[in-house]
């Protein structure tokens, strides 16, 4: 009896791991690319933050030296040297176009506009970023 419920465990098991490669397998050949990516990427400086009416501060990425063809799609981060967690929303792309885009950053903390734009002069929070495009 516990050769058959072995034998039927693992043909399960077999039965599984097959889907979970053919599952795999064609997720992979989805996503492979079919034309060559083009990329370029830089760090904007924190000195480019500005006000953004009593919510936040914003900024303005210029992409100009890419000389992208089309519209990329654009990623950021930021770095500096202290409080840059009390920072969120700096990831999403507003305006995206060939030559910019714009991010904004609010206090996820109780610090007002002019809170967030001294800190983030204060301790040099810089915007990096790339855009990939094809």
């Amino acid at each position: 009896m516990s050769l058959i419920a072995a034998l039927i465990g693992g043909i399960a098991l077999a039965t599984v791991l097959t889907l979970y490669i053919e599952q795999s397998t064609t997720q992979l050949n989805l996503t492979n690319a079919t034309a060559q990516a083009y990329y370029c990427g830089g760090t904007s400086s924190y000195t480019l933050w500005q006000v953004y009416a009593t919510s936040g501060i914003t900024m303005l990425i210029s992409t100009v030296n890419c000389s992208f063809n089309s519209t990329p799609l654009y990623f950021t981060s930021m770095d500096g040297s202290n409080n840059q967690w009390f920072a969120g929303g700096y990831t999403a792309i507003y305006s995206p176009a060939t030559v910019s885009f714009r991010v904004y950053a609010r206090a996820l903390t109780n610090w007002t506009y002019m809170d967030m734009l001294n800190n983030s002069q204060l301790y040099q929070w810089n915007i990096n970023w790339f855009g990939i495009s094809n």
